[in-house]
């Protein structure tokens, strides 16, 4: 298949999973307690192997409907304005360091490249929401 296809379930973030949510959440805390914080809060695994920071985990459907609740009323705009990659590599997000540095040189490239998978996410969680399907995180 084609990845960001909306006839998927899936969305991978690539490298750019903890500098979304950092942008999503405003905070680099994985605190399950934030609606918009399922990318990258803690939550039980599965138990399967996943190489990289963490096994499968489970997003409960309910979580999913406030997360999708949470992401519709956050306007991409909104969003947006939240792109400071001075912020990144102070609170030692993922990536967050290699990232701000290639925005100084490419800052529409990397503008672009950490925002191409929330269409796709938007998609994905309305429909999990509407459905009121749980989602399965995977951390790699």
């Amino acid at each position: 298949f084609e990845e960001g296809d909306p006839e998927q379930n899936l969305v991978d973030f690539d490298v750019a999973w903890d500098v979304l949510h950092f942008l999503l959440c405003g905070t680099a805390q994985r605190d399950a307690g934030h609606p918009l914080s399922i990318i990258a809060c803690q939550l039980p695994e599965l138990g399967l192997e996943a190489n990289g920071f963490g096994g499968f985990s489970v997003i409960p459907p309910e979580t999913v409907r406030r997360f999708a609740e949470a992401l519709e009323a956050l306007p991409d705009d909104e969003l947006m304005r939240r792109f400071n990659t001075g912020a990144w590599a102070s609170a030692d997000l993922y990536f967050g360091d290699v990232l701000a540095e290639d925005a100084r040189e490419n800052g529409p490239e990397v503008r672009a490249f950490v925002f191409q998978r929330v269409p796709a996410l938007r998609r994905l969680v309305m429909k999990c929401a509407a459905n009121g399907d749980a989602l399965i995180r995977v951390l790699r």
